[in-house]
């Protein structure tokens, strides 16, 4: 499943980077830990079916404590994985969306989508004096080029934010599912309406922060929110996602090894993972 090639179907790219939080750091750490663990989850989707893509891992974005240098190797050491059919980003926390949507940005011609599984909208314009923290995730992915504001997608928030509230309001064509509609509604009624929203883009992103999950099921994050979807939930909408869009790039952030008890939230973002794969796969079977 490892492979050098060129060629191979996924490319892998670790940002252990965790200077955008605003509370509990550790989410550096996870890009290490996801890899150890890789080897001790079975390489399948949910329900047994082995993957059989290729996996070119580009390693991880060297430490550096300069804000700014960092974010742009980041946005550099990108390119390699986004030349694959699909990339997977490790973070890191939420901040490092930033310049790998950036990245993402310039790699697509024509205007593309963007799915954010999260408790939070991270829609601040600036957070703790930074326009880069974690909680302005979003708001920098509306200054792409290629994102209009319909095709931001957040599903899973629980914990708004005045100002993001205000924002939000404020323009009504971002389209945002709460943990309450989504347990309310289904999963495939959320699926159908954020795939209907993107049918006609050229290439999605999918951004999972961790916390979107209930902390029972994920409680290794800086910001734990109650009330969230279970991991088979969270499973069966991500697999409904990348089974129908044209998803080429995935992160994953915000994953904190050091405060997680017994692996449980670096377990079930892999199980994520492999989920994505395995829909993709059977996706690019039928295509």
């Amino acid at each position: 499943m490892v492979s050098d090639s060129p060629d191979a179907a996924v490319g892998v790219l670790g940002v252990p980077f965790d200077g955008g939080v605003s509370f509990r750091r550790g989410a550096a750490f996870a890009p290490a830990r996801l890899r150890e663990l890789s080897t001790r989850l079975a390489a399948c989707g949910d329900e047994g079916t082995p993957l059989n893509l290729d996996v070119r891992d580009y390693g991880d974005v060297p430490p550096d404590l300069n804000w700014s240098r960092i974010f742009q190797t980041v946005e550099e050491r990108a390119a390699g994985p986004l030349q694959h059919a699909q990339a997977l980003f490790l973070g890191g926390d939420h901040s490092v969306s930033i310049p790998l949507m950036r990245a993402f940005d310039r790699s697509v011609d024509g205007s593309f989508g963007v799915v954010i599984l999260d408790a939070h909208p991270d829609l601040f314009d600036v957070y703790d004096g930074h326009r880069w923290s974690h909680a302005c995730t979003a708001r920098r992915a509306l200054d792409l080029e290629g994102l209009d504001a319909e095709h931001l997608i957040f599903a899973g928030l629980r914990s708004i934010a005045r100002e993001e509230w205000d924002f939000l309001q404020a323009h009504p064509s971002i389209r945002y599912v709460t943990a309450r509609e989504w347990w309310r509604s289904g999963v495939d009624a959320v699926a159908h309406e954020v795939v209907a929203r993107l049918q006609d883009v050229r290439a999605v992103y999918l951004s999972l922060d961790i916390d979107v999950l209930d902390p029972a099921f994920a409680p290794g994050t800086g910001y734990p929110e109650g009330g969230g979807p279970s991991t088979r939930e969270l499973l069966e909408l991500v697999r409904a996602l990348c089974g129908a869009l044209p998803i080429k790039a995935m992160d994953v952030v915000e994953v904190a090894p050091v405060l997680d008890h017994g692996d449980r939230t670096s377990f079930a973002a892999l199980s994520v993972i492999y989920e994505a794969w395995s829909a993709t796969e059977e996706r690019w079977a039928e295509s």
